[in-house]
C-alpha cells in the first residue's frame, strides 16, 4: 500500500532517514516532515531574476524557488540558469551568481542548489563554461539529478 505519511507516524519513519542521512536529528526530521505535509508553515518564495545591461538587453536569467530540504534547511533552488554571449557573458554570469548569493541570504537559505539546463541551452562562444563560473564562486557538485520524460517520446 502506498499512502501519505501522517503526522502521527513521523517518528516511525525516522530510522529510514537516519540510515540515509545520519546527521539529521529526529527534531529536524519532524520539522521537515511537518513542513512538507502541510502541518507546519513552509518556506515559499519563487521568481525569475535577469541580468540586464545598461541598454536594456537581457543577457541571462535564472528562475528560483525557496524550498525546505531535509539535510540543508532552507535552500534556494535555482533552475534555468542561462547566460548568452551578447558582448560580456562573463559579467552576466558573475552578476547572476552574485544575485543568487544575495537572494539566498535574503531568504535565510543555508544552501544554493543550481540546476543547469542541458548543453544545448547554454550558449558559449569560447568563453568559460557555466560550470567553471559556478566552481570559481564556491559551488560544488552536491548531487546527481535524473530526468525521465513521461510524454512517451
Amino acid at each position: 500500500e502506498i499512502k501519505p505519511l501522517a503526522g502521527k507516524h513521523f517518528a516511525k519513519a525516522y530510522p529510514l532517514i537516519q540510515a540515509a542521512c545520519p546527521e539529521v536529528t529526529l527534531d529536524a526530521w519532524i520539522d521537515y516532515a511537518a513542513r512538507l505535509t502541510g502541518t507546519a508553515p513552509s518556506v515559499a518564495a519563487a521568481g525569475i531574476v535577469v541580468a540586464e545591461c545598461g541598454r536594456g538587453y537581457i543577457h541571462g536569467l535564472f528562475s528560483y524557488m525557496v524550498r525546505y530540504l531535509l539535510n540543508h534547511s532552507a535552500v534556494l533552488t535555482v533552475e534555468n540558469f542561462i547566460a548568452v554571449d551578447f558582448g560580456d557573458r562573463d559579467a552576466a554570469m558573475k552578476s547572476l551568481i552574485a544575485g543568487m548569493d544575495r537572494l539566498a541570504r535574503d531568504h535565510g537559505c543555508t544552501t544554493i542548489h543550481t540546476h543547469i539546463p542541458d548543453h544545448n541551452a547554454i550558449v558559449s562562444l569560447g568563453n568559460p563554461s557555466t560550470q567553471s563560473h559556478l566552481h570559481a564562486a564556491g559551488h560544488r557538485i552536491g548531487s546527481v539529478s535524473y530526468c525521465k520524460s513521461l510524454s512517451g517520446a
